[in-house]
């Protein structure tokens, strides 16, 4: 079976139950998996730039499992079953754009700058379950990463800041991902343009955990944890 973007939905039984996706189930409990040892292994670092990204790795990884259940039931919910990876999701965007703004000495956050990265991302998850397209996710994860992540970490990383040289590396990984989902690259059943994505998304994230460990440990107060 296809779905109406044209790759092969892949449909299978468990303990009675018609599940399917069984790729982007596994890609996203990793994910999620990932994320919450990043999540703990951040904690041990006492900064206001840290602690954002900590937020970001809980609210991601939670997010992350709700996909897999998402893509897993979705004959049984629909699209109404992935709207808490969505909210999540776009509350992890913001928790990364603003965790970009914390860090000390070398950005100076405006109040205006939080409202706006929270205004971006609430008018497209509206957009997002008005319409029932996960596009406009897509469009806010994209701005928060462009931007915020890649163009602002790299002017960071020109000013010295520690570490920032991994971050703006796991953005330049995860913009062939925008081409792969936006053209419908699909490899294969088993690897289609959401296996794809979930992969460099992957990688993604590890290059921010790398990059916030290297600041951590440079700049940041140790907890005794």
């Amino acid at each position: 079976m296809k779905n109406e973007i044209g790759h092969e939905i892949i449909k299978f039984n468990f303990l009675g139950l018609h599940l399917q996706e069984p790729m982007a189930i596994a890609m996203n409990l990793i994910i999620a998996a990932f994320s919450f040892y990043a999540f703990f292994r951040l904690k041990k670092w006492d900064d206001k730039a840290n602690i954002y990204w900590q937020r970001f790795y809980l609210t991601f990884g939670i997010s992350t499992f709700f996909g897999a259940t998402g893509h897993a039931f979705f004959e049984y919910f629909g699209v109404a079953g992935k709207y808490p990876c969505w909210i999540l999701g776009c509350v992890a965007n913001c928790y990364a754009a603003i965790g970009m703004l914390r860090f000390k000495g070398y950005a100076k956050p405006k109040p205006i700058s939080i409202y706006l990265i929270i205004l971006k991302s609430l008018i497209l998850l509206i957009l997002a379950i008005v319409t029932g397209k996960f596009i406009f996710i897509a469009i806010d994860a994209i701005l928060t990463y462009i931007i915020y992540t890649g163009v602002f970490g790299f002017i960071l990383m020109k000013r010295g800041a520690i570490g920032l040289k991994w971050i703006v590396i796991g953005v330049l990984v995860l913009i062939p991902s925008a081409f792969i989902f936006m053209n419908e690259v699909n490899l294969h059943r088993w690897l289609n343009k959401d296996d794809l994505s979930h992969v460099l998304m992957l990688a993604c994230i590890y290059f921010f955990y790398i990059g916030m460990k290297t600041w951590g440990k440079h700049v940041s107060i140790p907890r005794n944890v």
